[in-house]
């Protein structure tokens, strides 16, 4: 069953709640792919999401963001992305895939439907939501890692006509006020935002660590296809330590590169703000209009999800998205979750598919030889 809707069997409870055999939560590229497997597997669900359609939150993305992923890669399972597979595609292409992908195999999924709590309750977990209860035997958490914008303390130190906003909500050079513009970060969306802004801004760029480098391309083909081809995106990461402390990857131009097609100015890491002063590690400093947070995000799971699974720093304890301290819970689309692809779109699909054998399996046997068994997979 691959072009036709699932049956979800939805029955009601005593207390007037949905349920469901599987509940997943987001209803982006991991839950869609793992609403993919799930039907062809037959198992019934409901997919809830906040948004008003698929591929929405890729048209919440600046206006000129262009994947440095290809567009072979930017495929899911059972439907082929448009155009030429070797081309870089916008946002709004990905976010008109995820439409038709949506469309293409009919998924159940409950829209502008926002998640606020979730507990566990009888023999599986209740999940209070903007639009009712629905409880279901297990669930899939497929929000993607980051959520929260992260914006350092030191912003509110800002003067208050100092323009501010973090990524996440950036759209366009003609949205940013002032002439001086620093944007703190310059990992892949603090270079990118920069370039954007270097049309109409005097853009300095402040750097904390310097990042890996790699071309969008090698030899003509795009830098994902060699690490797909290589086994290196997909190779499992060895321990918590190793998954957590994978550092991000400058794909495109190096810096130097960019500071100087496009005549910004690159600055040190910046260490406080004082006014309309932006403060640099190196003791300089310099007057703005205007600040980009190019800052990260940050896990938001412990705001919602009330049960006892998380590390420090809200981290969910699992192994390839399994949870064994909460039988029937699941995480997927994580950042680096299980391998480099975890959080990627072609790659997700690995995750998906291992995470619904889990779901038909769950019941039949105990959650620890199951954990036994996945941690050696």
């Amino acid at each position: 069953m691959t072009a036709q809707q699932s049956r979800p069997t939805m029955r009601e409870t005593t207390d007037m709640a949905d349920h469901y055999e599987v509940a997943i939560v987001g209803g982006g590229q991991s839950g869609l792919v793992a609403g993919y497997y799930l039907q062809r597997a037959d198992v019934p669900y409901v997919i809830l999401d906040a948004g008003p359609e698929a591929g929405w939150a890729w048209r919440q993305r600046w206006d000129s963001l262009r994947l440095f992923t290809i567009a072979a890669y930017c495929e899911l399972p059972g439907l082929k992305f448009p155009g030429h597979w070797n081309r870089f595609p916008d946002k709004d292409e990905v976010a008109d895939y995820m439409l038709e992908y949506y469309r293409t195999f009919r998924q159940p999924v409950r829209w502008n439907t926002t998640v606020i709590n979730l507990q566990a309750s009888g023999d599986g977990y209740r999940l209070k939501t903007t639009t009712g209860d629905v409880t279901a035997r297990q669930v899939i958490i497929a929000t993607g890692a980051y959520r929260n914008p992260f914006v350092p303390p030191m912003a509110n130190e800002l003067a208050p006509e100092v323009y501010q906003v973090h990524t996440g909500d950036y759209r366009n050079p003609s949205t940013v006020h002032g002439r001086r513009v620093v944007v703190v970060g310059a990992a892949n969306s603090g270079a990118q935002i920069a370039v954007d802004l270097a049309r109409t801004h005097e853009v300095l760029l402040s750097q904390g660590s310097p990042l890996p480098h790699g071309p969008c391309k090698f030899l003509g083909i795009g830098l994902h296809w060699w690490g797909d081809k290589l086994g290196i995106i997909a190779k499992p990461l060895l321990g918590e330590r190793d998954r957590l402390h994978k550092k991000t990857i400058l794909v495109g131009k190096s810096l130097k590169k960019i500071v100087r097609k496009n005549g910004i100015e690159l600055r040190a890491r910046t260490v406080g703000c004082d006014g309309n002063t932006v403060k640099f590690e190196d003791g300089t400093s310099v007057t703005a209009d205007a600040v980009i947070w190019a800052t990260g995000f940050r896990y938001d799971f412990a705001t919602w999800v009330e049960l006892p699974i998380f590390g420090e720093g809200g981290v969910p304890r699992q192994l390839r998205g399994v949870v064994e301290q909460a039988p029937g819970l699941y995480f997927l689309g994580m950042q680096c979750q299980y391998s480099y692809g975890s959080g990627l779109i072609w790659w997700v699909k690995d995750d998906a598919e291992y995470l619904v054998q889990q779901i038909q399996a769950y019941g039949t046997e105990a959650p620890a030889a199951r954990a036994a068994d996945h941690a050696h997979s």
